[in-house]
């Protein structure tokens, strides 16, 4: 859209960014989007209520993590902490083989189940 306010680039510290072969009025900047490295993994490990489960560690630098529940018995619910117990807290994951969700974050995700002995397949994007 021409016009408009103009645009400073910053990063993530807020930090101006450089000008990089532009201008003052007119800076080149790029932008990647996607990640250069993914890593699959299952936790086949019992996903209980007794206890919230490791599902994928927290890793810097991880743009996105998805998750799907494989054996599709028991609906899955995710949470931050291992602390979290309990068979009904959580982000919900439905209990049917290939319910799937992608969360954009780089901490740690832990899952607790009302009964046992759930698999979900994990996909990183760092």
């Amino acid at each position: 859209m021409p016009g408009g306010t103009p645009v400073t680039p910053v990063d993530n510290n807020g930090v101006v960014i450089g000008t990089a072969g532009g201008s003052a009025s007119s800076p080149s900047f790029s932008r990647s989007v996607g990640s250069a490295t993914f890593s699959t993994t299952q936790a086949a490990t019992s996903i209980s209520p007794a206890s919230a489960t490791l599902l994928v560690a927290a890793r810097a630098g991880r743009q996105s993590v998805m998750i799907t529940n494989i054996t599709g018995t028991q609906p899955i619910y995710l949470v931050a902490t291992a602390a979290t117990t309990g068979a009904t807290t959580g982000f919900f994951l439905a209990g049917a083989a290939g319910a799937t969700v992608t969360l954009s974050t780089a901490a740690a995700v832990y899952g607790t189940s009302p009964t046992a002995a759930q698999t979900v397949s994990i996909l990183e994007n760092y």
